[in-house]
C-alpha cells in the first residue's frame, strides 16, 4: 500500500482559505485506513465537534484530544498536522503565541459538520469565515480544517481504505450518485461502484498516488495501478471530484470528458 499524504507549507488561515494546492514533491507519510474511519450511526458528530471546541475554548487540551482519532488530521493557522501529538503541539504553540479560534454556526450532514470561525491573535481579529469542516468517524474527529483542503483528505482516505481491501470504509467516502470511470468501464451509483471495487480488491489491485494538485473540489494527481509487482496502468491526469465531503467522480481528466 503506497497511498501518500502531503505536508503543506506554513500558511495563515487567510491564505489557506483561498489555497490551491500544487504539491509536486514526493509525499512523506501514508494515511492508514483504520477503525477510526468506520462510521457508526450511534455516534453524534455534532455533539462530538461541539465538545471538542468547548474543551479547546477552555484550554483543556487533554480533554479535547479525547474527541480526536489517533490519526486525526488538522489544518490550522500554521499548517497541516497529522496525529494527536502533532496536533497537540501545534495547538499549544498557537496558545503560547496568543492565538485563539472561536467556532459557531455548527451544521451537521451525516458524519460531516461545517462551522464558522473567528481567528484572533493577542485579542485582535485577523480572519473570519464559514468554510471550516470537521469529519467524525466512530465517535472521533478524523479531520478538522478548511474546506479548501477537505477534498485531498477525502481522496486519500478513500484510496487508503481501498488499498487495505476495506471496501466498506472506501464506500463511505463515495456519494450515492457517484460516477467512476476506468479502463474496465463506467460505473454509476453505489451498487455498481461497490461491485467494481470488490472485484479490484479480489484481483489484488492497488493504487499509488502522488503529485497532487487541488483546484476547488477537483483533486488531480499522478497514479500507478499495480497488481502485485506488475504495473497495469499509469498517468498524470488522475481526477477525483469531491462535493460535501464525498467523491462524486473518480477517473481521469480524459474519462471525465466522455
Amino acid at each position: 500500500m503506497n497511498i501518500k499524504r502531503i505536508f503543506l507549507p506554513l500558511l495563515t488561515l487567510g491564505l489557506l482559505a483561498a489555497f490551491v494546492v500544487s504539491a509536486c514533491a514526493p509525499a512523506v507519510r501514508a494515511v492508514p485506513a483504520s477503525s477510526n474511519n468506520v462510521p457508526q450511526a450511534a455516534a453524534n458528530p455534532l455533539k462530538v465537534v461541539r465538545q471538542y471546541y468547548e474543551a479547546l475554548q477552555a484550554k483543556d487540551l487533554d480533554k479535547a484530544m479525547t474527541f480526536a482519532a489517533d490519526d486525526i488530521i488538522v489544518t490550522d493557522t500554521t499548517g497541516y498536522y497529522y496525529g494527536k501529538e502533532e496536533v497537540k503541539a501545534a495547538i499549544q504553540r498557537g496558545w503560547n503565541a496568543g492565538q485563539a479560534i472561536e467556532e459557531s454556526d455548527f451544521k451537521v450532514n451525516g458524519t460531516r459538520v461545517t462551522s464558522c470561525y473567528k481567528y484572533y491573535e493577542n485579542g485582535t481579529l485577523l480572519d473570519q469565515s464559514c468554510n471550516n469542516v470537521t469529519h467524525v468517524r466512530n465517535g472521533k474527529i478524523v479531520f478538522d480544517g478548511l474546506q479548501s483542503l477537505e477534498s485531498l483528505f477525502v481522496v486519500q482516505q478513500f484510496y487508503s481504505a481501498l488499498n487495505a481491501k476495506d471496501v466498506d470504509t472506501a464506500m463511505s467516502w463515495v456519494a450515492p450518485d457517484a460516477v467512476f470511470a476506468n479502463p474496465t468501464g463506467k460505473y454509476e451509483g453505489q451498487a455498481e461502484i461497490r461491485a467494481s471495487l470488490e472485484s479490484q480488491t479480489k484481483d489484488g489491485i492497488t493504487f499509488e498516488l502522488s503529485k497532487f494538485h487541488m483546484i476547488a473540489s477537483r483533486v488531480i494527481y499522478s497514479y500507478r495501478v499495480m497488481q502485485g509487482n506488475q504495473l497495469l496502468d499509469s498517468g498524470t491526469d488522475g481526477l477525483d471530484i469531491v462535493k460535501n465531503g464525498l467523491i462524486v467522480f473518480d477517473g481521469t481528466e480524459r474519462t471525465e470528458q466522455k
